[in-house]
């Protein structure tokens, strides 16, 4: 009979789209309540450079993403909540538009669970996707075995998304696991320029011109 780990990894293993791993989570605020954090990264269903570029199209995409990202952590929770093991899907939204900081960091998480490591533009890259990802976690009660940290960045001298920046934004640093998100861009102006797209859209600018131009992802760093 296969245990709750097993079973656990073949649910997941099923999905072709994504990449996953578990994270230690005692360094987070929920640490009293959860020990670990299963991390899925989903990869775009479909690939959009900047040279066809278009934001409608993009915004689809992302869309996409979210939906299909969630029904996959429902599933997820369902399967933990009937063997009885607490589980907490924490939100995505950022609690206010000053720090622009969530509740949890599923980018952090997904670094300590190994999946990938941050970019200079701040946004969590994978050798087989690149930046071009959904982030999913549910927080969890329950041993199961961790992935193994990323501390370094692997950008090197690619400057692809400081380039692809309309509003140079990003400062061109490579990440390190002591970096903070100052040290890679301006947030704030970052924030600033989308959300000036909100008078005209109902929505932020999803922009994305950071991550379609960089080159992780593509076949041949795969």
């Amino acid at each position: 009979m296969d245990t709750v780990d097993k079973i656990i990894e073949k649910m997941i293993g099923s999905w072709p789209d994504i990449i996953w791993s578990v994270a230690d989570i005692s360094y987070s605020d929920f640490n009293a309540d959860f020990t670990r954090a299963i991390i899925i990264a989903l990869g775009y269903k479909d690939f959009i450079t900047n040279k066809e570029y278009n934001e409608e199209k993009y915004h689809h995409v992302l869309l996409e993403a979210k939906k299909s990202i969630d029904e996959r952590m429902n599933l997820l929770k369902k399967l933990l909540d009937h063997y009885g093991i607490k589980n907490f899907i924490p939100p995505t939204v950022q609690a206010d538009e000053i720090e622009l900081v969530a509740p949890f960091s599923f980018k952090y998480a997904t670094v300590q669970a190994g999946i990938g490591w941050i970019g200079k533009n701040d946004t969590l890259i994978t050798r087989k996707f690149g930046p071009r990802v959904r982030l999913g976690a549910i927080l969890l009660d329950y041993p199961i075995k961790c992935g193994n940290p990323v501390s370094k960045s692997l950008c090197g001298s690619c400057h692809a998304c400081v380039d692809a920046c309309p509003w140079k934004v990003i400062k061109g640093v490579n990440w390190n696991i002591s970096s903070n998100r100052e040290d890679l861009l301006d947030y704030q102006l970052c924030n600033k320029k989308r959300s000036e797209y909100i008078e005209c859209s109902g929505r932020k600018h999803n922009c994305g011109y950071c991550i379609l131009a960089c080159p992780w992802g593509l076949k041949m760093n795969i």
